[in-house]
């Protein structure tokens, strides 16, 4: 007697390729009465095919079945991808915004740099005097400001 995982997956591979596509594994999981969006489905898809090929093996499938939390993980595994999606974002605006400030181009914000990014974080943030707030964000003391330094200081500030 096959295993169910066997005749699940030859019951929703259609085209009879030996793989789960898209429209397929959106079948599947349906059925299975967890109903995912298109996007939710590519992510999911991407999850289980572990050679990355777009498609899903059926050796792929019998492992994501044979967890007893197989969907919980793929929601999971999508909200831990759509956090670094948001991170990943989040720090390219920082460093844009850093690399704005950075008139020279050195890959620092010198004391004289700092007075307009203290007047922009300032309609933000509740920073004190101009020293003050280049001492809070100048971790190392070496009179400028870091890329590194900036983006622990605003982590700490928003929470990101």
């Amino acid at each position: 007697m096959p295993l169910l995982s066997r005749i699940i997956f030859d019951a929703h591979d259609q085209d009879k390729s030996g793989n789960i596509d898209a429209s397929e594994l959106k079948a599947i999981v349906y059925k299975l009465g967890h109903p995912m969006s298109d996007e939710e489905i590519e992510t999911s898809l991407r999850i289980i095919d572990k050679d990355q090929s777009g498609k899903i093996t059926y050796d792929e499938f019998k492992k994501w079945w044979a967890q007893k939390d197989r969907f919980q993980v793929l929601k999971d595994e999508q909200e831990n991808q759509k956090k670094a999606e948001e991170w990943a974002q989040w720090l390219q605006v920082t460093t844009d915004h850093f690399n704005y400030f950075d008139k020279d181009r050195n890959g620092a914000i010198s004391r004289e740099e700092f007075a307009s990014l203290y007047d922009n974080l300032k309609q933000s943030y509740d920073l004190g005097s101009l020293d003050d707030a280049l001492a809070e964000l100048d971790a190392n003391h070496d009179g400028s400001i870091s890329l590194k330094e900036y983006v622990r200081w605003l982590r700490g500030r928003t929470g990101n």
